[in-house]
């Protein structure tokens, strides 16, 4: 077992390791809810099936750890150093990462959901098929992550960078995208219904068979070659359409005309 093996000894018997050099330490398949590393090294560490739900891991250096199906509901992970972390099946419902950086990390089919990722850097990081449902991604940076299909019903993404992000078939369903940076990001069948685009950028995005119905704010503008999603207030009469197909990069660089929406300078 690597590690420093004190360290080691100290946390099976007190569940107590805070500031502990960990790192590469074989933990698999043990019991250490409640725990505190906070400060803790893991990196490298083998935490494969492991149970930390309610862990204290604040400020831990967990990079290239293995936590493969492990268990951090409730845990208190803010400004850890997550960076290619493995949490393939893992749970992190409810879990705080505020602030951590989870660059390149692997969370396919991970589930976030109710998840504090407030100002967190998923740069490149994997989120195919992750759940996100009601998380706090508001300010984070994601861009060039992958997340398709990942679910993201409800998700506060206000201001979050999701540039050249892949988004294929998400679900953005009553998101937060206010402010967000979604320049170039892959949305090809997203569900975006209900979604709050306003003041979003969306230039050189591609939103082709994307589910707008129900969208708040979703206007395309070219001004200057920046395009964004500003709000409008549709007429009574006005039902936007539940699918926008964008066929060519080129159909971005147009007016309202296109939704059949009216035009901000006209009466």
């Amino acid at each position: 077992m690597a590690g420093n093996s004190a360290h080691v000894k100290r946390l099976l018997q007190t569940k107590q390791c805070q500031g502990g050099d960990l790192s590469e330490a074989n933990l698999t398949q043990l019991n250490l809810s409640g725990v505190d590393l906070s400060g803790a090294k893991l990196m490298f560490a083998n935490l494969h099936g492991t149970n930390l739900n309610s862990a204290n891991l604040s400020g831990a250096d967990m990079s290239f750890a293995n936590l493969v199906a492990v268990e951090l509901i409730n845990a208190d992970m803010r400004g850890v150093d997550g960076k290619g972390m493995n949490l393939l099946d893992a749970k992190l419902n409810n879990a705080n990462l505020s602030g951590a950086d989870l660059g390149f990390a692997n969370f396919v089919n991970c589930n976030l959901q109710d998840a504090n990722l407030c100002g967190a850097d998923l740069d490149g990081a994997n989120l195919i098929g992750a759940k996100l449902n009601n998380a706090n991604l508001s300010g984070a940076d994601i861009g060039g992550a992958n997340l398709g299909h990942a679910e993201l019903i409800a998700a506060n993404l206000s201001n979050a960078d999701l540039s050249d992000a892949r988004l294929v078939g998400a679900d953005l369903s009553d998101a937060n995208l206010s402010g967000a940076n979604l320049s170039c990001a892959n949305l090809l069948n997203a569900n975006l219904s209900g979604a709050n685009l306003i003041g979003a950028d969306i230039s050189g995005a591609n939103l082709a068979n994307a589910k707008l119905d129900g969208a708040i704010g979703f206007y395309i503008e070219s001004q200057g070659g920046s395009h964004r999603a500003e709000a409008h207030t549709p007429s009574n009469s006005y039902s936007p359409p539940p699918y926008v197909n964008f066929h060519a990069p080129s159909r971005y660089n147009t007016n309202a005309s296109v939704l059949g929406l009216p035009h901000p300078g006209l009466p």
